[in-house]
């Protein structure tokens, strides 16, 4: 066997060679580049060196390693003085030192400490809805003395570091931004967080596209035309002339509606309640007592009802999207109840998907039943959202008729960000019948119902929030 030579002693490391000692010093590698050579670019080795290894003699080695492998090249190249060589690693050694000397990358001395707890929020999160509203809606309406330190050019983690002090957006704390002192001292008369109390009934949530299989009823036909095709949220139109025009057999009995979009993380996050105002507007005018009650934007209904002095007589569903439905419980016993997505944000003002919340309820009097359906419609205003407004109504058409039974009484309430003369709404008053419309941001909130008789309706004002809460009363 052939004595080995020092390259075949080498110990491969990322591709170039480890030598032991003792080439530990610039002269010791220089005394060992003897005759012609060629030095390859010792300066990228080094760098490539300094990632792996943290000590200096690992990275002498490489370097002399390099040379090692410049003496195998020397055969094909032109011959280099042996000084030049010298020369470089020389220099190359001193940066290395100056290098050893200082502090390791992660001190505190080089890198600033990261907050602990601050991070990014990610799309979807319910800090990033709030900041979105905050940017495009929060701090037209209110100004800055809502939110201090902020101007119409204050970037999202700005936004984002005024709403860490509010607990109920659930912001982090972003990273790299703090407030000045004085807007620091302006938060810390924050309101006291929503009081504690057991969870009520959780909804099951689906997607309309789950119900592309599910029998549909009430005449239900598609037309063959359908919208936002390709998209999760595409929907067929109804074959004209269906509609929901039913009053069912209740004998002249009322039902009253309430449709309200509480305002949550302001009217109840930031002002505590503002000593119950939404509670007691409710309390104000329900004699008699609402049959069904549909909240938007809703994180706590108990607080609602406990404010209204009304948490013993109604049962309280919690859906998703911070929808939330109430039902009477003396007069009405629950059939089903669930919640389909419909519809989702437009990209450049997107908060997330948007659902129909529904519940079938049974009148114990009479035995008539209804189908209410609570929605909260997608952004922006009027835009119908990703799939459009002609999509979004479609969609909570086929829920209905997917879930609806004949002879149902039919009532589809809510904040449908989206007014009378949008597509939506055009689209849903050719299969329904508009019972009712708020004023609130051009009139986005809406009743409208299977049966067209109605015996009264109300705006009853806003109770704190940014929407006024409506009343309407069907005759059966």
């Amino acid at each position: 066997m052939a004595p080995k030579t020092k390259r075949d002693q080498c110990i491969a490391i990322d591709d170039h060679c480890s030598v032991p000692p003792p080439l530990t010093t610039p002269q010791a590698i220089a005394a060992f580049v003897a005759g012609p050579m060629v030095a390859p670019d010792l300066e990228s080795v080094l760098q490539r060196r300094r990632k792996a290894v943290g000590t200096v003699v690992g990275l002498l080695a490489v370097g002399a390693c390099c040379v090692l492998a410049g003496q195998v090249a020397s055969s094909i190249a032109e011959p280099e003085e042996p000084a030049a060589v010298a020369t470089v690693d020389a220099a190359a050694w001193r940066r290395l030192e100056e290098e050893q000397q200082q502090p390791p990358p992660d001190s505190a001395e080089q890198l600033p400490e990261k907050p602990e707890g601050c991070r990014k929020v990610d799309i979807g999160e319910a800090c990033y809805r709030h900041v979105m509203w905050a940017m495009s809606h929060g701090l037209k309406q209110y100004g800055p003395r809502a939110y201090p330190g902020i101007k119409e050019t204050s970037s999202f983690e700005e936004f984002q570091a005024v709403l860490h002090k509010d607990p109920a957006s659930a912001c982090p704390r972003p990273c790299g931004v703090t407030l000045d002192a004085e807007d620091e001292s302006e938060l810390q008369e924050d309101p006291a967080s929503a009081p504690k109390a057991a969870p009520a009934t959780e909804v099951d949530n689906t997607t309309i596209s789950a119900l592309s299989g599910s029998a549909v009823g009430l005449g239900w036909q598609p037309s063959g035309r359908v919208v936002a095709q390709g998209q999760w949220c595409s929907a067929a139109e109804p074959a004209h002339p269906w509609r929901l025009d039913s009053c069912g057999n209740g004998q002249g009995m009322q039902v009253k509606v309430l449709t309200y979009n509480l305002y949550w993380w302001n009217l109840f996050g930031r002002r505590g309640g503002n000593g119950g105002s939404a509670g007691h507007l409710i309390q104000r005018n329900g004699n008699p007592r609402y049959d069904v009650m549909a909240f938007q934007e809703c994180e706590g209904i108990r607080w609602v009802l406990s404010d209204a002095g009304l948490l013993g007589e109604y049962e309280m569903l919690t859906g998703p999207h911070a929808l939330c439905i109430a039902y009477q419980k003396s007069d009405w016993r629950l059939l089903s109840q669930s919640a389909a997505n419909v519809a989702e944000d437009r990209g450049d003002q997107w908060y997330g998907t948007r659902a129909g919340m529904w519940v079938r309820l049974q009148h114990y009097r009479t035995g008539q039943v209804l189908f209410f359906v609570n929605h909260h419609g997608p952004l922006p205003l009027n835009s119908g959202g990703r799939c459009g407004g002609e999509a979004t109504a479609f969609n909570l058409l086929r829920l209905i008729a997917s879930e609806a039974r004949d002879g149902d009484v039919i009532a589809l309430v809510g904040d449908f960000n989206a007014g009378p003369n949008s597509q939506t709404l055009q689209s849903l008053r050719s299969h329904m019948h508009p019972v009712y419309t708020g004023s609130s941001f051009g009139g986005v909130d809406h009743v409208l119902s299977s049966c067209p008789r109605v015996a009264g309706t109300r705006n009853l004002g806003s109770g704190g929030s940014d929407h006024d809460a409506l009343e309407a009363v069907i005759q059966l």
